[in-house]
């Protein structure tokens, strides 16, 4: 018989320790895996890829594993391009492959095609891909590593070029207009490109998770349903997948502003059942 008696919690894109554009606190987290047998956190945790925040990310990264050590809960973290090297693992297989999770950073060629910098990381990620074992170039394998190897090259540029942003205020607000252009038409095409990511590297999931791109949604193609998990800035909506007893549910994330911490919301925004336990896979 099937064994759906554990609870799993996933959340993406907390970016801890980036000013205004992260969650609160990891102790404002802290509630929302209360109970829960697993955290699975898919991707960019922490700011760990910037010098100027990574200390602090660090500490908070540091934290979650620790209150989730006192609270009887096992942590799985899947890199993202924000913490390209925070752990190998860059994607995760549930109930005998019927949930796929990765960070979503693999569906773009340019990892972050809404950036200023997409041109360079098409670039590394290309290079990349080149570099690898003849046999390994077009497997998800490949495509995952070459992401994550692009981004971590990207923001090591980066932080030696900072001066090079564009200068004047037209300029900028230009560039800001341009990049949320590309923001909503990204927000708007990527969903199906998840759909038609699974349907090649993983044909038999029926979910596929992912986070990276800030805009929650639920979106169903065919047999196979695609879940966003939004992120704590903007457009600050997160939402959390919960998979217990023998269901998968997505869930709003609310902030309690007095209180200054996180929790479900009162009405999920999805409900599925599930035909498998709840087991991972590799």
């Amino acid at each position: 018989m099937a064994d759906f008696s554990e609870r799993i919690v996933i959340l993406s894109d907390t970016h801890l320790g980036k000013p205004k554009g992260g969650a609160v606190s990891v102790e404002a987290l802290r509630p929302l895996w209360a109970g829960a047998d697993r955290l699975i956190i898919n991707g960019d945790v922490a700011e760990v890829h910037d010098a100027t925040l990574r200390g602090d990310a660090a500490r908070q990264v540091l934290k979650i594993e620790q209150y989730c050590e006192e609270d009887g809960v096992e942590l799985t973290l899947i890199s993202g391009n924000h913490d390209p090297l925070i752990t190998d693992r860059r994607h995760l297989l549930l109930n005998s492959g019927e949930v796929y999770l990765t960070h979503g950073d693999v569906l773009h060629p340019a990892i972050s095609p809404w950036t200023g910098h997409r041109d360079r990381l098409r670039f590394l990620n290309q290079r990349t891909h080149d570099a690898l074992p003849p046999e390994e170039r077009g497997s998800s394998q490949g495509d995952l590593a070459a992401a994550q190897y692009a981004s971590h090259f990207t923001w090591d540029e980066m932080s030696r070029h900072q001066d090079e942003a564009p200068q004047g205020l037209p300029r900028r607000i230009l560039g800001m207009a341009s990049k949320l252009a590309r923001v909503f038409w990204y927000w708007h095409t990527l969903p199906r490109t998840a759909s038609k990511y699974a349907r090649c590297h993983a044909p038999h999931s029926r979910f596929f998770i992912f986070g990276h791109i800030h805009r929650a949604g639920v979106w169903k193609y065919g047999r196979r349903v695609v879940i966003n998990t939004g992120a704590y800035g903007f457009p600050f909506r997160p939402h959390a997948v919960v998979i217990e007893s023998g269901e998968l549910v997505v869930w709003p994330i609310t902030l309690d502003t007095a209180q200054q911490v996180y929790g479900l919301g009162r009405k999920p925004v999805a409900r599925f059942a599930l035909t498998q336990a709840v087991r991972a896979a590799a």
